[in-house]
């Protein structure tokens, strides 16, 4: 007959145990939270240009300027931050494998010629297929194929027009004339707007509130211009005397705006046409009474 195992015996092996898994543990996560590879060796912050090349397209160019993004080409335009950050990603994403250079297929993986070319700063980043399995993308950085989890992201599409800021004004972007197809306001001295023609709904809180809602508008997204389309002109005139032109595409089923420089539609929300297009209407005066003149 066996003897009971001695609770020495037995508290020594589950301290063993113990021990074992805490080391596994450790291990794994240290080997979890050791530096993985990434695409290339420049920081976020570091990042100071970027392009697109797509064959037989214009080439997408971007540049860091004063801490803001701005496009270069195709067009000349202020780019848009959130779509930007795809760069700065890029360049950090993680290399999850690197190919062996012996009997690499590039045409076979699609990178002769590659799909399209990003350059990051001064690094040359091919694209080409996916892989069949896990979905990632092949990728060729000077003489070495990788592969990266795929970025999918419009800012890397053939065309540019997500690239381009939603908003229509700058942040330090200050109005100070508006010409509509109906109503034109001055800024004056004074800070305080003043409209042509003059009419009982021109308050001076009506006026204020439709310059700053131009100066806030934005769009929900943009689409390629194409061709100038027919249309009423809005003229915008910033303080540093500045002109910013937009060509009214319509109202239906969105608030469409067309920019000559940007080439660009921006599609802006179908509620915003009434409260930037018009003054509202002034309240109707309690019966009995006539409604006030407007001051001059």
């Amino acid at each position: 007959m066996e003897k009971p195992m001695n609770r020495n015996t037995l508290n020594l092996g589950l301290a063993v145990l113990v021990a074992a898994l805490a080391g596994g543990a450790w291990y794994a996560q240290k080997q979890k939270d050791a530096a993985k590879p990434t695409l290339t060796g420049i920081a976020a912050e570091g990042l100071s240009s970027a392009s697109v090349q797509w064959p037989d397209a214009p080439e997408i160019k971007l540049v860091k300027q004063g801490g803001q993004w701005q496009l270069s080409a195709p067009v000349s335009a202020r780019a848009d931050r959130f779509e930007v950050l795809n760069f700065s990603n890029l360049a950090t994403t993680e290399v999850k494998e690197t190919l062996s250079p012996e009997g690499l297929d590039l045409k076979q993986l699609g990178l002769d010629p590659p799909e399209r070319v990003l350059t990051l700063n001064d690094q040359r980043i091919e694209f080409g297929a996916t892989d069949p399995i896990e979905s990632r993308r092949y990728v060729k950085l000077g003489d070495k194929v990788m592969l990266i989890d795929d970025p999918v992201s419009a800012a890397f599409d053939r065309d540019y027009q997500d690239l381009v800021a939603k908003e229509l004004f700058a942040a330090d972007e200050e109005l100070v004339g508006i010409a509509l197809p109906s109503l034109s306001l001055r800024k004056g001295e004074d800070g305080n707007w003043q409209a042509e023609p003059a009419s009982a709904a021109a308050t001076p809180a009506a006026l204020a509130k439709l310059a700053e809602g131009w100066k806030a508008a934005s769009a929900m997204w943009n689409e390629a211009g194409g061709e100038e389309p027919q249309g009423q002109r809005l003229r915008f005139t910033l303080k540093d005397g500045a002109q910013r032109e937009f060509v009214l595409v319509g109202t239906e089923p969105q608030f469409s705006l067309y920019s000559p420089t940007a080439k660009v539609r921006y599609q802006l929300s179908k509620a915003l046409a009434d409260e930037l297009l018009q003054l509202p209407k002034p309240a109707e005066p309690p019966v009995g009474k006539s409604p006030e003149a407007p001051k001059s």
